[in-house]
């Protein structure tokens, strides 16, 4: 325990267990390379401060008592001029009354050898200054300075009165008065000079221990605090400001362990619970998934067999491409009959909605367009496309009070006629291009008008159109999922013109020829950008059984 009641933290840190002490950073590792240039202490700063202070206020102190000391050598060395000057006046009376130069001039050799301060003394007779001294006598000049004295000669005369004889002058050097003070004051500075050193080390030593080296203590501290030794304290029995602040160190360094720690088991708590809820996540995800897969096994099961469809077509492809595991999309395939050279229908249909509620919707629009079909015994597309609207509209009425609720559908059916040598077009909201041997493109459209939502008029005729066959031409069904499918340098929809062009340029080659070019078309158009749609793209060629109609 020092003299202050401080502990030092060094004696304190050396009982403290190895684990609880912070790493020592290697000597010019990562630690040390970005450490300032350090700068001088406190404590040398402080006693620079206390010594240039204290050195002013003697110094000061110092040139007071000079000049104070100084006028009083003056006066002294003044009154001894002045007294000197009157009694050499008083015995000068007689001997310059009878003009006896021999024995001035003895009196003032006496004089001069007598009193070193006597720089000159000159007599005049009783006509003053104005005439040439009657005597003189000097020293040569120092570099000090002179103050004269002058007195008047006189005798007394037989009636005692007293007559002025002449006139004595004295020049008295400041020497002895200067070096009188010099002497005086040379004890006085080395006193003044060794009280300055020691009170500026007692200063400085009790400075240091009663508030430098504490703080000291209390920078180290906090320092190995921002390292992430949380576990340091002070011992402290001061109870003054250092002490005060030494106490809210301590509560802090052991608020921050406190919070360190909970805040360690915390995240430790919280780690296993994101661990276990991760693991859950994965177990739910893979469950989900696995739904999801076999749900697209299950709707990837109604979509027409192409073995079926290839018998029935001279070629075909469909490009099918959900943008989730499973879509709203699906193509459609139906024989009408037993006789295998008899009519069929093949389309595309654009359910609402994607992934799981797209796929929801295929699958029950799939089995009313199953019932729909059944029903109708001549294969009219506008008229199963009329009772599909009907159907699907009557399915869907019991979520008809949720205004979010609104779902349908667009279709493009065609009904394929080989005998009579000619295809039968209805939709809604789907086109067919038709691509004629001669090398041009023309768009039929469907219908204005959407099947099964709210908005959808449920006496709505569709329009049939009717499309001979010819050697050469292709068929092609599109969901807007191709056509929107943003790309290109400005993120435009892929659109009309350019799925034209698309047609033509294939045009001749064999449909699985053109169902790659068409993928690769489409993706090199589309670059970054995300797939915004499902997309179903259907094409095929079929040569009438018979001559086409004029």
């Amino acid at each position: 325990m020092s003299v202050t009641g401080w502990d030092d933290t060094e004696s304190y840190e050396a009982h403290r267990p190895e684990s609880d002490r912070p790493a020592t950073p290697e000597p010019g590792g990562a630690g040390t390379a970005a450490r300032p240039k350090r700068a001088p202490s406190l404590l040398t700063r402080v006693v620079l401060m206390i010594a240039g202070c204290t050195l002013l206020v003697g110094v000061v102190s110092m040139g007071v008592s000079a000049v104070l000391v100084g006028r009083q050598q003056q006066d002294a060395l003044l009154h001894r001029a002045e007294l000197i000057a009157t009694l050499q006046a008083g015995a000068l009376g007689q001997a310059l009354w009878e003009f006896d130069t021999r024995a001035v001039e003895e009196m003032f050799r006496g004089l001069l050898a007598q009193d070193p301060a006597v720089r000159s003394v000159k007599v005049w007779a009783s006509n003053g200054r104005q005439g040439t001294p009657l005597v003189t006598l000097g020293r040569p000049a120092g570099r000090s300075a002179v103050t004269t004295v002058e007195r008047t000669v006189s005798i007394t005369g037989s009636d005692g009165e007293r007559s002025s004889v002449g006139l004595l002058r004295l020049d008295y050097s400041m020497e002895e008065a200067e070096n009188a003070t010099l002497t005086a004051l040379a004890p006085m500075v080395g006193l003044v000079f060794f009280s300055l050193l020691a009170v500026i080390g007692m200063i400085s030593i009790l400075l240091n221990r009663l508030v430098l080296a504490p703080l000291a203590r209390l920078t180290r501290s906090a320092g190995a605090i921002a390292t992430g030794d949380y576990t340091i304290r002070l011992r402290n029995s001061r109870g003054d400001e250092i002490g005060q602040l030494t106490t809210a160190f301590n509560h802090m360094a052991e608020t921050v362990h406190d919070y360190t720690e909970t805040l360690e088991q915390r995240v430790n708590e919280r780690t296993e619970e994101l661990r276990q809820s991760n693991e859950q996540l994965g177990v739910v995800n893979r469950q989900v998934m696995d739904s999801i897969q076999y749900a697209s096994l299950l709707q990837s099961a109604i979509l027409p067999d192409e073995r079926a469809m290839a018998r029935r077509l001279d070629d075909v492809f469909a490009l099918w491409r959900p943008r989730d595991v499973v879509g709203g999309d699906f193509h459609v395939f139906r024989e009408l009959g037993s006789d295998p050279d008899g009519d069929f229908l093949i389309g595309v249909v654009d359910c609402s909605g994607h992934g799981v509620p797209g796929a929801f919707m295929t699958m029950m629009v799939n089995a009313v367009l199953d019932h729909v079909v059944s029903e109708n015994g001549t294969g009219d597309p506008a008229a199963i496309l009329g009772g599909l609207n009907r159907m699907v509209r009557a399915a869907l009425a019991r979520g008809r009070e949720n205004p979010r609720f609104d779902n349908g559908l667009d279709i493009g059916l065609c009904l394929v006629r080989p005998g009579a040598g000619e295809l039968v077009f209805s939709g809604g909201r789907i086109g067919l291009h038709v691509v004629d041997p001669a090398g041009t493109v023309r768009e039929i459209k469907g219908d204005a008008q959407s099947l099964g939502y709210r908005r959808s008029r449920i006496d709505h005729a569709f329009t049939s159109h009717t499309v001979p066959l010819a050697a050469g031409a292709a068929f092609y069904l599109t969901t807007d999922g191709f056509l929107d499918q943003a790309g290109g340098p400005r993120g435009f929809g892929f659109g009309n013109r350019r799925f034209d062009a698309m047609l033509l340029e294939q045009q001749g080659k064999p449909m699985a020829e053109r169902k790659a070019a068409f993928a690769r078309t489409l993706a090199d158009y589309q670059g970054g950008h995300a797939q915004r749609d499902d997309i179903t793209l259907l094409g095929f060629a079929v040569a009438s059984a018979s001559p086409a109609h004029p």
